[in-house]
């Protein structure tokens, strides 16, 4: 899979290496089973008209940028993991998109002829809530009239787990909570992140989120080996250590992988164990 950073600078470079293709649209933070619903769509899609599969998404996020850098998003993965959970579902290419205020004021017609009509696409597949343009103006509902009816659209409606839409949002709300169970009903796996060790603690590194404070029951991977163990967070102080300190001395890397299981206690029942 190519992984496509575009931008103002090198669009038309892009536009003159096109190819017939059908494109999923969205930020796809998490790859969750709502966006998976929209991967598979294009991913048939594309088998059908003998057509490459593409994705585009957007970084970074558009209320960051919106808001002049007052709202700062916690995202579920970054873009490293996420363009590996697409390859994994076989697209082509990752156009990923920068940002900025001048792509935002983009009207809708535009955007489509030059980042998707410009680019090859012949069919697009989003969300129902998926938006384009200025203002947002655009919809998946919109693109076949906004491209002349050069490329047509399929909309995807939303998936729900016990009657609640799937979306990004939920899941982070989730993680914060600690309701790990439903994040995997969410997510269709269990939430997996990145961590270094640093003078005996584990931090995560960027673009993850830590759930709230407690003890986990947690698999450590360390790329050689996998730990079943149990951590503590200290969700303030965004900290990790292992309730069994001997299992630092067992890993002989500085990055790791944690995927979480489940929360097995809060933090003050930790505080009275460990008394």
């Amino acid at each position: 899979m190519e992984i496509i950073h575009l931008d103002e600078s090198n669009l038309e470079e892009w536009q003159s290496r096109t190819r017939r293709n059908v494109i999923a649209l969205g930020f796809f933070d998490g790859v969750h089973k709502g966006h998976q619903k929209v991967l598979h769509t294009a991913r048939r899609i594309a088998a059908e008209e003998d057509a490459a599969f593409d994705v585009m998404s957007f970084f970074p996020h558009p209320k960051t940028v919106l808001s002049d850098g007052r709202i700062n998003m916690d995202y579920l993965m970054p873009l490293e993991e996420k363009a590996r959970a697409l390859e994994a579902f076989g697209a082509d290419r990752f156009y990923i998109v920068k940002f900025t205020k001048a792509f935002a004021s983009l009207l809708k017609e535009e955007y489509i002829e030059a980042y998707l009509e410009r680019m090859g696409t012949i069919h697009a597949v989003a969300g129902y809530d998926f938006s384009y343009g200025y203002r947002g103006e655009g919809t998946i509902d919109t693109i076949a009239s906004d491209s002349g009816g050069c490329i047509t659209a399929s909309r995807v409606e939303k998936v729900a787990y016990q009657g609640e839409k799937i979306s990004s949002t939920r899941i982070r709300s989730a993680i914060l909570n600690g309701r790990l169970s439903e994040v995997e009903q969410l997510m269709g796996r269990k939430y997996r992140t990145c961590a270094e060790i640093s003078r005996g603690y584990l931090s995560l590194k960027p673009y993850y989120m830590l759930p709230q404070d407690g003890v986990y029951d947690v698999i450590i991977d360390t790329g050689r080996r996998r730990h079943h163990s149990q951590i503590h967070v200290d969700n303030r102080a965004q900290k990790i250590s292992f309730t069994r300190r001997c299992l630092m001395d067992e890993i002989d890397r500085n990055e790791i992988a944690i995927t979480w299981d489940s929360r097995v206690a809060t933090y003050s029942d930790y505080q009275l164990i460990a008394q």
